[in-house]
């Protein structure tokens, strides 16, 4: 499947196959690599969306280029959610160590419910990855001391 063109390309799209600038389908695909029949799909649902293409100047709204739905079913959690979960994630990442059902459950707690499927999904999504804190060995009394006693033996 060809991906969606942006914004910007839909709108230049327009502004060259407009009869002011005068370019044809085959020019356009060639200045903007798309391909013909996606130029004339644009131009055509812009022209249904109101666009007049022998006025000028040229007006080229948003709602002329805007996307069109997207078939599937819509994203169940909200940003918000997300949020929440980046934060959980964030304010403990240097502490204490947290599963994705530490999180599930601490988001239960503030009344989302989530699966901690859920939460991985997210999390993977956001280019997160499973790490574990480095750990270093505490230093004793009597470390500290030999340390120091050696750091001044060999003092400049």
């Amino acid at each position: 499947m060809a991906p969606y063109t942006d914004i910007y390309t839909r709108t230049l799209v327009i502004a060259l196959k407009s009869p002011p600038i005068g370019k044809n389908t085959s020019q356009v695909s060639a200045l903007t690599s798309v391909h013909p029949r996606t130029v004339d799909r644009i131009y055509s649902r812009a022209i249904a969306a109101g666009f007049e293409p022998n006025e000028l100047p040229i007006k080229i709204l948003p709602h002329h280029v805007q996307d069109a739905l997207k078939p599937g079913r819509p994203a169940k959690q909200a940003e918000e959610v997300k949020e929440q979960i980046f934060q959980q994630v964030r304010r403990d990442r240097y502490g204490q160590e947290k599963s994705c059902a530490d999180v599930a459950g601490g988001l239960s707690l503030q009344g989302v419910e989530i699966s901690a499927s859920t939460v991985w999904r997210v999390l993977r999504a956001a280019e997160y990855r499973k790490t574990k804190p480095t750990r270093r060995p505490g230093l004793t009394q009597e470390m500290r001391s030999a340390r120091l006693k050696w750091a001044l033996e060999h003092k400049d």
